[in-house]
């Protein structure tokens, strides 16, 4: 007929009894929006301190964010007891290195407080320590604490987590255990509501949808933690449709569409304008099982590269000078107090593989290193590090690999690629794939406190480039600062106009259902968004192209957004994020043309420059270079912290 839509396959019979429009309203203090690392340990802390706490995710949170498929290893533990250096001068150790960006108040909140969080997911169960005497002896290895250190041997920042894989497991039961604290799961949080429903103002709660039933949900609360981490794939799905290939990613939960990104964005939170075009690219989904391909890096440090004669790859350490055992691998060089990750791939000149003294393909060599190394590597930090359980430990056991006598082989990739400065083979070659990048946003901008610029408005984790395993001492501290905001204020009175209109937007590819110009899938509508993204976001950006994806993802709203359908709750919310990465792919653009517009302009180049989104324009302001330092907030970063913490330490 006609007017009749094919929507191709019939989807199966839904399970779950479906209650469109059916609502739930919820009052709490604190809301957690997000419950991976850094949002169930905001939940563990607010709820010990008083106040009742909703915690929601859209997947189980036993399982959900970025470390819900496991974590091998605890880096930037500045503040354990072992450190050789304190979180200050960590700090000024990397104010002029290629991570500097990181140091400033949110990356002391992480080191500052990475002890304690470990020592909290050692109550909630999790046994990190070597217990059993399994590695007694080993270099790594603290014969007093039991703890094992990966890397830098001498350092001691980074601490191996033993039980890693499990570690949102422990997390949810602790969460359970909170009598203040309810979870909800397998609810999208769709957008944050204001009083008086107007951008800019205080939140006070936000609307959500449950991905099985249905259902729409209302939360009133005081205060409201964003944890939803950023985009997954590290970005790379904004500029890439791979629905069906994100196993590749080893932290990159499916979910983290960029929820957070897009409500922080709508309500007028400030980001950051920095962005790392170019840098540690990931090729996403075209590179090989993340941890399951020889390489030297990473969780697979120190491992000795051979050649395809045997022959062994040299290590050089920071200052290009050789190493001769697998030890040195793992300390510092001679006047460095902090080892800067030698590797074997600076002395593949791509020369001497074209030539053939080197000859392809290269293998990982576990055979030759120590027992202690060998065991750690496989097994240790390959089966606790993110999805590498099941998917490479286990797998690969079962079909017979032994890393007593086995090596594993490294991707045939352009010579160019080993010795690049650029980590982790698995990745594929970053080089081919220039316009999918990753990690370009810096993040939503806190203050001491964790708040953004919005009152009642906290963020922690990925979303505020917290990420890796700080985020759970990120988490912890933004929990107990919402959880004080909250004590000191008032609830706020809902604006129903703003509920009712969200709640159309959320079930309108449902309405469509059936109609004859509803033919975009959620996957057409990713797809669209991705060529935009390509096109005019690339390697290769002017301030025009940066302006005519703006108005083609405009266009993209009005119209083949409008033409969505959902034929089950489940697609509802696939849509849902689609149009959240549509909302991000606009913050990316906006952000560039701002950095383009202002770049004509004779602004001080010490200065910092924010962005948000205010009654459809871009707002540009500026700070002074570590602002995070001058009045109104102390000179010092300990006395920042302390003064931020002073109501934690009466309560307890």
């Amino acid at each position: 007929m006609k007017d009749q839509i094919n929507y191709g396959s019939t989807p199966a019979a839904w399970p779950y009894p479906v209650k469109y429009g059916e609502e739930n309203r919820i009052e709490t203090d604190v809301l957690i929006i997000g419950a991976g690392v850094a949002g169930s340990m905001a939940g563990l802390r607010a709820a010990r301190r008083g106040v009742t706490v909703a915690v929601v995710d859209k997947a189980p949170i036993e399982i959900s964010g970025s470390g819900g498929a496991g974590l091998d290893h605890y880096g930037g533990c500045i503040s354990n007891p072992d450190c050789a250096y304190t979180p200050e001068e960590y700090i000024e150790m990397n104010a002029n290195s290629a991570f500097g960006r990181m140091s400033d108040h949110r990356s002391y909140i992480q080191m500052k407080g990475s002890w304690d969080n470990i020592l909290e997911l050692e109550r909630l169960g999790m046994k990190f320590r070597d217990e059993d005497d399994e590695f007694a002896g080993a270099p790594f290895r603290d014969e007093k604490t039991k703890i094992m250190y990966a890397y830098d041997y001498v350092g001691k920042h980074t601490i191996r987590m033993r039980g890693g894989a499990d570690i949102k497991r422990y997390m949810k039961e602790g969460l359970q255990k909170e009598k203040n604290a309810t979870l909800y799961e397998r609810v999208m949080i769709t957008d944050l509501l204001t009083e008086g429903g107007k951008p800019g103002a205080r939140v006070i709660g936000a609307t959500g949808v449950n991905e099985e039933t249905g259902e729409f949900y209302v939360f009133n609360a005081k205060s409201v933690v964003v944890c939803t981490s950023g985009v997954s794939m590290q970005g790379t799905s904004t500029w890439t449709f791979n629905s069906e290939m994100f196993g590749s990613g080893y932290r990159a939960d499916p979910r983290n569409t960029g929820d957070g990104v897009a409500m922080l964005w709508k309500v007028g939170a400030e980001f950051g304008a920095e962005e790392r075009f170019g840098q540690h690219t990931s090729s996403g989904p075209f590179g090989w099982p993340w941890y399951g391909v020889g390489n030297p890096d990473n969780t697979w440090h120190p491992c000795t590269i051979v050649d395809n004669t045997g022959k062994v790859i040299p290590w050089k350490n920071s200052k290009g000078e050789y190493i001769d055992t697998v030890e040195e691998r793992s300390l510092p060089a001679a006047g460095e107090k902090m080892m800067n990750f030698p590797r074997p791939t600076p002395d593949i000149d791509p020369e001497k593989i074209k030539s053939g003294e080197y000859q392809l393909p290269l293998w990982a060599d576990l055979t030759s290193l120590p027992p202690d190394e060998r065991r750690a590597i496989w097994g240790l930090m390959v089966g606790n590090e993110g999805k590498t359980r099941t998917s490479i430990y286990d797998y690969f056991n079962k079909a017979g690999f032994n890393p007593d006598k086995d090596m594993l082989m490294c991707p045939v990739q352009n010579p160019e690629v080993y010795g690049s400065p650029l980590k982790d083979w698995f990745q594929g070659e970053q080089f081919n794939n220039k316009f999918w990048k990753s990690d370009t946003l810096r993040g939503v901008v806190v203050d001491w406190n964790q708040m953004t610029n919005i009152e009642g408005l906290f963020a922690a984790g990925s979303e505020t480039s917290q990420g890796g395993a700080g985020c759970g001492s990120a988490g912890a501290y933004a929990g107990n600062r919402a959880a004080e905001y909250a004590m000191k204020v008032e609830r706020g009175a809902l604006d129903e106009a703003q509920i009712a209109a969200e709640k159309e937007r959320v079930y309108a590819p449902v309405k469509r259902l059936g109609n004859p110009e509803a033919c975009v899938s959620w996957k057409e509508l990713w797809m669209g968004m991705n060529r935009v993204m390509q096109q005019d976001c690339g390697e290769f950006r002017t301030l025009s192209t940066s302006e005519h994806g703006l108005v083609w993802i405009n266009s993209i709203k009005k119209h083949e957004m409008q033409m969505t359908y959902a034929r089950n709750p489940h697609e509802l919310v696939r849509v849902l994020e689609c149009e959240s990465r549509v909302s991000v792919a606009e913050v990316y653009l906006s952000l560039a043309v701002a950095n383009f517009r202002e770049a004509d302009k004779n602004v001080d180049k010490s200065k910092i420059m924010f962005n948000k989104f205010v009654d459809g324009e871009i707002v540009t302001t500026y700070k002074d270079d570590q602002w995070w330092l001058k009045p109104p907030y102390a000179s010092t970063y300990l006395e920042n912290y302390e003064k931020c913490r002073a109501l934690e330490k009466e309560a307890n």
